[in-house]
């Protein structure tokens, strides 16, 4: 036995190291996805017009007309969502103070300067045109008003990462770059107030409650077993978005991409 390894195979299985597991089993209370209304409330006035860019299914949307006396508008380039938004609403009995586009933010029938906040949930990390979106953004706020976006940014994603990731089609990799993103704020009169690291606290919060990162492990690991037969059955470029898929929250809870809340305020129209 090489010199110091009955020390270290000691200390391996000794007290310290259980306890160490006993401490990481107690869980910290971490927060959940409801966070961000939290942060939004305090840039919300009774009376505001709130548009949800990308609302999908309306429920932030409708979630915020029913915590604040606002007005909504929920914008999605889906039909789909669009479709189960107007029921959403409908069921909600919102109909007289939510309006729902189909169109791009940056295409939508919105006044401009007639938006008091944007909210911005799971969006910029999947839309082609960044600045576009951003610009659409700032156009629709009027002086003054406050954008609160969440997103996901690259934390040190390895170069194989990247790869797989670029097979991922809801996602566009290149608005992972925090740079890209600060810039992207920038050029379209967006004035970054403040960053709030989300970090791995929405997974844990989720995961100590119906453990999806589990299930997606074990799906990762059936994946790669049988990755010739679902191959021929289903083809490798939906293997390879499923596969990277897979890999989105594992990524976060190991710190290689970093959820983020950015607020930001529109000061002036751009040239």
């Amino acid at each position: 036995m090489e010199p110091g390894q009955l020390e270290a195979l000691v200390a391996t299985y000794g007290p310290d190291t259980w306890r160490i597991y006993d401490h990481l089993d107690v869980s910290l209370d971490p927060t959940g996805p409801d966070e961000l209304f939290d942060i939004a409330a305090d840039l919300i006035r009774p009376g505001d017009v709130v548009l949800d860019a990308g609302c999908r299914d309306a429920s932030h949307l409708i979630e915020l007309c029913r915590r604040h006396e606002i007005n909504g508008i929920g914008v999605d380039p889906a039909p789909a969502h669009v479709e189960g938004a107007t029921v959403a609403v409908t069921a909600a009995g919102l109909t007289s103070r939510v309006t729902l586009h189909q169109a791009m933010l940056e295409e939508a029938p919105v006044a401009s300067g007639s938006v008091d906040l944007v909210w911005c949930r799971d969006v910029l990390e999947q839309v082609a045109d960044l600045p576009s979106v951003l610009r659409g953004a700032a156009r629709v706020l009027r002086p003054g008003g406050a954008m609160v976006v969440f997103t996901v940014v690259d934390n040190g994603l390895t170069d194989a990462d990247r790869e797989l990731l670029t097979h991922h089609r809801g996602v566009v990799t290149a608005n992972l770059d925090p740079a890209r993103l600060m810039a992207a704020y920038a050029a379209a009169g967006l004035l970054l107030e403040e960053t709030i690291e989300i970090g791995t606290r929405w997974r844990e919060y989720a995961e100590e409650r119906t453990r999806p990162v589990s299930r997606k492990l074990l799906q990762l690991a059936r994946l790669r077993r049988q990755r010739a037969q679902l191959t021929t059955t289903y083809g490798a470029d939906a293997l390879a978005h499923v596969e990277a898929n897979l890999h989105w929250e594992l990524w976060q809870f190991l710190g290689l991409t970093l959820p983020v809340v950015h607020v930001l305020w529109r000061e002036r129209y751009p040239d």
